[in-house]
């Protein structure tokens, strides 16, 4: 029989990557092993509708589920979704954020964050708003007339667009391992009461803010200059600058 599927992240049509990523929002932790079954589903039946089920329940009929399963080994890989959806009347990043200031990634970050941390759809809607702009530069006195834009998109288009960014996210910390350090391993406490290691999130404006006020040379000039920084030279430089004051930390701690 001859099966023809997606073999990628990149691959899946819009349906399915709103029904997948929605799967893996809110039902993945809980019962893993259902929610990639229902992917399977998905990842077969195609599309929504009548027909797409009739086709999905002859496919079954010859093949069984495990077999299928092994089709969806992609979606157990982290995502690789750089690039956003369009939205009309906005102008949304390019792939891979390769053109945000630092500014307006310090208030993506921040939304993010709050995001992942309270699961509230407020905070997915402000990260949506703040993914997009109008015009070329972002300004943040937008951001109530985008999310009139953004606000008009279903749930599960905002979770992919919020997905989208946190491929994005990784992409980026992959690429900067300095500035984004891998989390520490959980204590034998933390696994055994199954509890996430502490960590506080520092947002992005306050290192701007730090950077500008104790670096004497500004290597990225001034608060308004620094803010319009792109993400990616801002992130090359502030590698720079860790790697700079760890080392007087470690040459100080040699002379005590």
């Amino acid at each position: 029989m001859n099966i023809t599927v997606a073999k990628s992240w990149q691959e899946l049509n819009e349906w399915q990557l709103q029904e997948i990523v929605d799967l893996y929002l809110n039902q993945f932790d809980k019962t893993p092993e259902k929610a990639f079954g229902k992917m399977i589903i998905i990842l077969f039946q195609k599309n929504k509708g009548f027909w797409s089920r009739i086709k999905l329940w002859k496919i079954i009929r010859q093949v069984p589920i495990s077999t299928l399963s092994e089709f969806g080994d992609f979606l157990l890989q982290p995502p690789k979704l750089h690039s956003f959806p369009e939205i009309e009347n906005l102008r949304k990043p390019a792939d891979r954020l390769g053109d945000l200031s630092i500014k307006q990634f310090s208030f993506m970050d921040q939304f993010f964050h709050s995001w992942m941390e309270t699961k509230s759809d407020k905070f997915l809607r402000a990260l949506c708003a703040s993914i997009y702009r109008i015009g070329e530069n972002f300004d943040e006195q937008n951001l109530p007339s985008i999310a009139k834009e953004t606000d008009k998109i279903s749930k599960k288009e905002r979770q992919v667009i919020g997905f989208t960014y946190l491929s994005s996210y990784h992409h980026l910390a992959d690429q900067f391992p300095v500035v984004f350090p891998k989390p520490k391993e959980k204590t034998s406490e933390e696994i055994k009461e199954n509890r996430k290691p502490k960590a506080k999130h520092q947002p992005f404006s306050e290192i701007i803010l730090n950077l500008v006020m104790n670096e004497e040379t500004q290597p990225l000039g001034n608060l308004h200059e620094s803010n319009s920084t792109r993400i990616y030279e801002f992130m090359h430089v502030f590698t720079k600058i860790i790697i700079k004051n760890k080392k007087i930390e470690q040459e100080n701690a040699k002379r005590k």
